[in-house]
């Protein structure tokens, strides 16, 4: 309701501003707060309990923002989803209503799923109808609901992370002066400043908090869903880009290279590892001022690193408000430059998952968050990351973080996209898959060559050949479905994606 609230009072200040860019046209303040109240009479017309549970399944970020805060004035906590499987994770919530829109259809949807929800399908208001220019209808006083974010499930089933409106309303409170650090809300010459967020959706931490942040001090929120998407790197006023790699890389996939970068923009890649090849792109297309940041859902941010050097992509600049060590299996810290698992101190925010205390019993223990990182702290004020605690290869009866060998073979083959795991034989050892993402095999020479350079301590690594490796949203590669996904290949001995 804090972004509700917001957007009000500039709809009545600066009515005409824009506070979303979408797919390259401006919504006004004055613009989106109609679609909002226009959403909401149309939800208040079916009677939804207030205090339970509306998932939002819908793909365009100019419907589901509306959506959402118009559900959440009407007393309603609200999860977005971005398919069918996930209405399946969302465990032990209070579920009154399943919104989808009308023009994108929902008629896969398994009834058994929701059972007792509502079904509601929504149409896209018309932003551009013509205005009265009356008073404007404000958010009704009600107690507002609740947000639940999930998390990436980079390792099994999205978890739920619930944001309470006094938390939401404190979060954009203290995110009004960085975002105005970083060129948002009222500039010196009268511009308003705008984050582009491409398509990140509203079960993301940045893909939520970064447009209510933006709209708290009169910016605006630019997404971009449609084709083209570099054009929207190209809008005049834009001052932030805020995503994860796989969106800008295909985001930049088509673009021209006679673009033009701008220097006044800033560009923060997040939710993943991002190549060098990547982060040159965006510096000769978009900006060269590229930064890497490091931190989760349940623990916010940790890191912000200025991306200046080759070092930068493996060494993340802690941020010095935050405690962030590295500890062995006793939870013991560990001295710079020995590798364990990474914990970051608490600072008042989530302190477990929604319905899953066993999940919050592994990560938030003795007041810190556990990610579930390997790292390794270099004394000063720099922490390098080794993959994940279940990347961890298993060889010879040696142990190896599987990130290294990754970030290796994805440099000398030139790939976005490079996942290593280890398996178990039936005779007890353990055997290297790699997987590789690419549309076109690879010469055997290549491969050869890469693997006696990066592989040599492994025996009978196994190369997969795959279009694109399974994402979840944030583009964190899904290594659960990966490894399944292979390893069903490989027994079915398929010759066209499996080369020994």
């Amino acid at each position: 309701m804090y972004a509700a609230v917001k957007i009000f009072d500039f709809a009545r200040t600066a009515p005409n501003a824009p506070a979303m860019i979408y797919n390259l046209e401006p919504i006004s303040f004055r613009a989106l707060h109609r679609m909002i109240t226009g959403v909401r009479r149309r939800l208040a017309a079916s009677a939804l309990r207030p205090g339970g549970v509306a998932v939002v399944w819908i793909d365009s970020l100019q419907l589901a923002w509306p959506v959402d805060l118009a559900l959440r004035s009407l007393g309603l906590t609200t999860v977005s989803v971005w398919d069918a499987a996930g209405i399946a994770d969302l465990h032990g919530l209070d579920i009154v209503a399943l919104v989808t829109s009308s023009a994108e259809g929902r008629a896969e949807v398994d009834p058994t799923l929701v059972p007792a929800a509502q079904r509601i399908a929504i149409e896209t208001p018309d932003w551009q109808s013509p205005d009265d220019g009356g008073a404007l209808e404000a958010p009704p006083p009600v107690a507002p609901g609740a947000h639940i974010l999930l998390t990436s499930a980079t390792t099994g089933r999205a978890k739920m992370i619930r944001v309470d409106p006094a938390a939401e309303s404190a979060n954009a409170i203290a995110a009004e002066e960085r975002k105005r650090a970083r060129g948002l809300g009222e500039a010196g010459d009268g511009r308003r400043g705008m984050i582009n967020l491409l398509n990140l959706g509203l079960w993301t931490a940045a893909g939520y908090a970064s447009p209510i942040a933006a709209w708290s001090v009169g910016g605006a929120a630019v997404f971009h869903q449609g084709p083209q998407a570099w054009r929207s790197f190209q809008i005049a006023e834009l001052t932030s880009v805020s995503t994860t790699p796989a969106l800008l890389s295909r985001a930049l996939a088509d673009a021209p290279p006679t673009m033009v970068p701008n220097p006044k923009i800033t560009v923060t890649i997040t939710g993943a590892h991002a190549s060098a090849a990547l982060v040159e792109k965006v510096k000769a297309l978009v900006s060269p001022t590229v930064i890497s940041g490091l931190g989760s859902t349940e623990g916010g941010s940790w890191a912000s690193t200025p991306l200046d050097g080759p070092e930068d992509l493996r060494w993340h600049r802690l941020n010095p408000a935050r405690v962030v060590e590295v500890v062995d299996e006793d939870d013991n810290p560990l001295a710079a430059g020995q590798l364990g698992q990474v914990r970051v101190q608490l600072t008042g925010g989530f302190s477990g998952y929604l319905n899953d205390p066993e999940a919050t019993a592994r990560h938030y223990r003795g007041g810190y968050f556990y990610p579930g990182d390997l790292g390794v702290l270099d004394g000063n004020g720099r922490l390098a990351l080794f993959g994940r605690t279940t990347d961890v290869l298993h060889i010879q009866g040696e142990k190896a973080p599987a990130q290294p060998f990754e970030e290796a073979l994805r440099e000398a083959l030139g790939l976005e996209g490079v996942c290593v795991f280890s398996e178990p034989r039936r005779d007890g050892s353990e055997e290297l898959h790699v997987a590789l993402e690419t549309s076109e095999p690879i010469d055997e020479a290549r491969l050869t060559v890469a693997a006696q350079a990066h592989l040599s301590g492994f025996p009978n690594a196994h190369f997969h050949f795959v279009d694109a490796l399974p994402r979840g949203e944030t583009g964190k590669v899904q290594r659960y479905k990966l490894k399944r996904r292979l390893l069903e290949l490989a027994r079915a001995a398929q010759p066209a994606k499996l080369q020994r």
